[in-house]
């Protein structure tokens, strides 16, 4: 399933999923010779909204996500900030694996796990989600 959201709509989105189920985020940056990753439990610190505040009027357009691993109990906190009048773009598909036999020469064929998801926000984010894709899209709408 193919969305555009804004950043309202994302933060929201990711923060009712959190309620129900752990997110798992990759997030991937691509450097002149390789990747930089970061890997991890993800937590939605804050999703944004667009009440008023002060006289001016402009609303909040972050949204915070900490980012856990074993090694680091703190976390590591990345901001994902929402540009005026544009749509990020999210897939949200099931995830597919392949098996691999050490003892037989098969073909590897790509299976689907349907009780896992992911939510890919372009193609540099990437939640992972303990649930269905229909379970996911029922709390989308």
């Amino acid at each position: 399933m193919k969305l555009e959201l804004t950043v309202c709509e994302l933060g929201k989105v990711l923060k009712e999923i959190e309620k129900k189920y752990k997110l798992d985020i990759l997030v991937k940056s691509t450097l002149s010779g390789g990747w930089m990753t970061i890997t991890g439990e993800a937590i939605i610190l804050k999703a944004p909204s667009y009440k008023k505040v002060g006289c001016c009027g402009n609303g909040d357009n972050i949204i915070d996500i900490k980012i856990k691993n074993e090694k680091n109990e703190d976390g590591t906190v990345i901001k994902i900030t929402g540009a005026k009048n544009k749509k990020f773009n999210v897939d949200i598909s099931s995830t597919r694996y392949k098996e691999v036999f050490s003892d037989k020469l098969t073909i590897n064929k790509i299976k689907v796990n349907e009780n896992e998801s992911k939510l890919r926000i372009d193609e540099d984010i990437i939640f992972t989600i303990k649930a269905s894709v229909d379970e996911i899209v029922e709390i989308i709408e």
